[in-house]
């Protein structure tokens, strides 16, 4: 009898009906490094989590040499894959996550070794483009604000708005200039050009501009001159090395004083130092961010003191209603690669013929 292919998760974040994705194949075994109580109980506290998610690690580690599969979603979020990790585990042939992102897998690491690394693309878009709408809401119409100053003064002051802070101001007709035009920032267009009536114009090197036109963004060729032009700047692009650090000093100087930064992309993307200086000199008006740099924050950082930035723990993506497709999108892409097939999404195509090319070798010495 063939040897099974484990697939390891090491946190409650697969959904059950990803997890039915293997079932029919009774040569596929899922080991989860928790307990199913242990998974339950997971959600009572932070403090809870980290005990969790080390005792986790621990079963991830001695597992390593002899899974098929890993799921890189952690008790804390995305699961750092390092190459030491993907070096050790000889049997790896697909690391496989339930989102967008996979800039805490190191893909050429992956890719060295004829590891398969696959995603969840549009599995979230709406979810995290409907969480850029409520951060540009909050911001312009300084909801979470004025929450925040009524919670924490008990009293209501209806001319506190007109007398101090920022303009209120409306997303109407207001341009909003996308960085990274894929399918989080086209679901974003097309909600704020739909909703609001917005002017959209985007920066991205990698969309065909006839296309965006079609769809009835214009694309431009410089960044600088979208941060100029736009009243809310949204970062929907991945971390790369060629975008981390884009948005820096230098370029939220070239935004208008009126305007508003959102990130939902990933934190390093946007220098938070910079960011901090430009939201306290009121360089631009204010930021809505679902993603930091570092993340988490640490206790008493300097964001937390501003009344002109929102900040979200990264749960743009997070919905009930993302949580399945994403799964069984991500599942099902991998259960392709255990089974031989090759899988319709690579983040790293030039893996599959590594790993055929191991398999081969490894089932030619049996």
């Amino acid at each position: 009898m063939a040897e099974r292919k484990i697939v390891f998760v090491p946190s409650s974040f697969l959904h059950p009906d990803g997890a039915a994705v293997f079932e029919p194949y009774p040569e596929i075994e899922i080991v989860y490094a928790l307990s199913e109580q242990e998974r339950q109980e997971m959600r009572r506290s932070p403090e809870l989590r980290r005990k969790l998610q080390a005792k986790a690690n621990e079963v991830l580690d001695a597992h390593l040499p002899r899974i098929h599969a890993l799921f890189a979603m952690g008790l804390m979020g995305h699961l750092p894959v390092t190459a030491e990790m993907i070096g050790r585990a000889s049997s790896l042939e697909v690391i496989f996550i339930p989102a967008a992102g996979t800039d805490r897998i190191d893909v050429g690491a992956a890719t060295e070794h004829g590891v398969v690394v696959v995603n969840a693309p549009n599995g979230n878009a709406n979810s995290v483009a409907e969480h850029s709408v409520g951060l540009m809401l909050g911001l312009c119409r300084r909801i979470a604000e004025r929450d925040r100053a009524i919670h924490s003064e008990k009293r209501m002051d209806m001319m506190a708005v007109m007398q101090r802070g920022t303009p209120l101001s409306n997303l109407n007709g207001k341009t909003l200039g996308i960085v990274g035009y894929g399918f989080v920032g086209r679901t974003l267009a097309d909600m704020c050009r739909r909703a609001f009536a917005m002017k959209v114009i985007s920066f991205d090197p990698f969309f065909d501009p006839i296309e965006a036109e079609r769809q009835g963004t214009t694309m431009v060729e410089d960044l600088n001159e979208l941060l100029a032009q736009a009243d809310f700047v949204s970062i929907n692009t991945p971390l790369l090395e060629s975008t981390r650090g884009m948005i820096g000093k230098e370029q939220l100087a070239r935004m208008k004083k009126t305007a508003f930064l959102i990130n939902t992309g990933r934190g390093p993307i946007v220098d938070t130092d910079a960011l901090v200086a430009a939201l306290r000199e009121r360089v631009i008006a204010g930021a809505g961010l679902d993603v930091t740099d570092p993340e988490p924050l640490p206790d008493g950082h300097a964001l937390f003191d501003l009344d002109n930035v929102i900040i979200t723990p990264h749960l743009g993506g997070n919905s009930p209603e993302t949580f399945r497709p994403c799964s069984v999108i991500a599942s099902r892409l991998a259960l392709d690669v255990l089974r031989g097939k090759r899988p319709s999404n690579m983040i790293n195509p030039a893996a599959w013929d590594r790993l055929r090319a191991r398999l081969d070798k490894q089932a030619a010495k049996k």
